[in-house]
């Protein structure tokens, strides 16, 4: 990971960016250690500030830091750098500046001509009182409520905490305006996929006035299912293979906030055994063809499994500070840990048919049984040569 960081200048862009009131000449780890370290020890399965306190002596994380013989920082100096020096207005946008430059190798590495973007937000269980923390309606618990961005490839473009009781499109567009105009230059199409909570007019004006594509997923009401009700009828015949017969639907329709119609594109799906259809209505300015628009959106159930991903191995969800800057300064470090990885992956696990998983490259990549050595100067590390994913390690050598 330290190799992976320092190829693509990830934590070294935060030098300078931060105010550290710190006294130099007591000083024995700099902000940007201090960073490196609790990013690493979230991408290596520890998401615990505690867990410093042991960490701080492996050899393995001491190798990573480049802190040889001495010590990393301990838990009480990493719970002063996340909520005095990061969790302010200062230090999270230092942390949006590091988080970009994990984001930019991986959509070089793509080199497509289009941009498939992904809004969605999460809960995030709270078990205090911390700052920001209310009772959310639709998931029913007192939560914060995160927004993420994600390309259609896994890559997380961005991440915001949010309290807990607002909109599930709250600050969208906030957050979806500065990553179009960050790489408008690199692609030449960009598109845009949302559910339900993301059919916002402001959304849509904002796609046709920057030539973006939207397949936002839209409600059902009483105007939709009057104009699809002609095609209700059951086919009759033999189901498909799938147990599925599927009937696609080309609307023009209006709201009544909206100045001008749109394209509506509707699915009604008869399953087997079931009495009534299943129905689906995702707008779009897109002129590709009605069955198309339903695969494109569908495809969007990748950004799901992502953010479980996140909150599952890497606990995204661990926003126990009191302060809601340093709840969000962690949630950013989790994105941090959570693009490493994913540079991992992206560049040097090969061999592999299908993609692995985050927890899969922490149980077989990282935590692995080894022997470190300290002498003559130089760490010696010692990986049994029976190790079945020995070729892993060989193919990130060779890459390094």
């Amino acid at each position: 990971m330290r190799e992976i960081d320092e190829r693509f200048g990830i934590i070294s862009a935060l030098e300078g960016m931060l105010q550290d009131s710190r006294n130099v000449s007591h000083t024995q780890h700099s902000c940007t250690d201090l960073l490196r370290q609790r990013v690493y020890q979230i991408a290596a399965g520890y998401e615990d500030r505690n867990d410093a306190n042991e960490l701080r002596k492996d050899p393995a994380l001491r190798l990573a830091l480049d802190k040889n013989n001495a010590y990393a920082a301990s838990q009480s100096l990493l719970s002063r750098f996340e909520n005095k020096i990061l969790g302010n207005r200062q230090g999270l946008h230092a942390l949006d500046v590091v988080l970009q430059r994990s984001i930019d190798p991986l959509l070089k590495q793509e080199g497509k001509a289009r941009l498939i973007l992904d809004l969605d937000s999460s809960e995030d269980p709270a078990h205090g009182r911390q700052e920001g923390v209310n009772y959310n309606g639709y998931f029913r618990k007192n939560c914060y409520h995160p927004l993420f961005c994600f390309t259609s490839s896994g890559i997380c473009l961005a991440g915001k905490l949010r309290e807990g009781n607002v909109h599930s499109a709250h600050g969208a567009l906030e957050m979806l305006s500065p990553v179009v105009e960050r790489y408008r230059k690199h692609f030449k199409q960009f598109w845009l996929r949302g559910d339900t909570a993301f059919a916002k007019l402001e959304l849509y004006a904002y796609c046709e006035a920057k030539g973006m594509t939207y397949f936002i997923r839209l409600k059902s009401n009483n105007t939709l299912k009057n104009l699809i009700e002609p095609y209700l009828e059951r086919p009759t015949g033999s189901l498909l293979k799938s147990g599925i017969e599927e009937k696609f639907i080309d609307l023009s329709y209006q709201a009544g906030s909206w100045e001008i119609p749109r394209r509506v594109v509707c699915r009604i799906a008869w399953h087997e055994n079931e009495l009534f259809p299943r129905i689906g209505f995702v707008v779009t300015n897109s002129r590709i063809s009605v069955e198309k628009v339903i695969k494109v959106y569908n495809r969007r159930a990748e950004i799901e499994s992502r953010i479980k991903e996140g909150k599952n191995t890497l606990r995204w969800d661990k926003t126990s500070c009191h302060r809601f800057e340093s709840n969000e300064a962690r949630l950013k470090m989790g994105l941090m840990a959570y693009n490493l990885l994913h540079l991992l992956r992206k560049f040097y696990i090969r061999g592999e048919g299908v993609r692995r998983s985050v927890e899969w490259m922490i149980r077989r990549m990282i935590k692995v049984g080894a022997k470190f050595s300290y002498h003559a100067r130089r760490w010696q590390l010692q990986v049994s040569s029976a190790f079945p994913l020995r070729h892993h390690y060989l193919a990130v050598i060779d890459s390094g």
